[in-house]
């Protein structure tokens, strides 16, 4: 295996690279992300344009991560102890799968969109 290959297999997976991103980012960024991301969905489902369905679930991955990143900075401010801690990392993991899902849906709308009907 090339060196280039082994230094990006050795940075992580991609939710690790997300996780980080989000860390790293600045509370404002988190908030602009997340409530851009749920508003850009909500008009994008209410107007419905073409290729409307994977346009909303990648503008809804985006709130996600937004909402995962700041539910992640409170979990860690909560410490790991009690009711509250325990309620931000299951919110926290609820964001997650979400965003995952709305990730799929994205790649399976659009490929199914682009793809067309098929008669036969």
């Amino acid at each position: 295996m090339k060196d280039a290959n082994r230094d990006v297999l050795d940075r992580g997976s991609l939710p690790e690279m997300l996780a980080e991103r989000a860390r790293r980012a600045s509370d404002r960024r988190l908030v602009i992300d997340a409530a851009m991301g749920l508003i850009a969905s909500a008009s994008i489902a209410v107007l419905r344009p073409p290729l409307w369905i994977p346009l909303a679930a990648l503008a809804f991955s985006l709130g996600a991560f937004g909402a995962w990143g700041i539910l992640d900075r409170e979990a860690l401010d909560a410490g790991g102890a009690g009711t509250h801690a325990r309620t931000l990392a299951w919110a926290r993991g609820l964001v997650g799968v979400l965003g995952g899902v709305s990730l799929m849906l994205f790649g399976v709308s659009l490929f199914f969109s682009l793809l067309g009907r098929w008669m036969s």
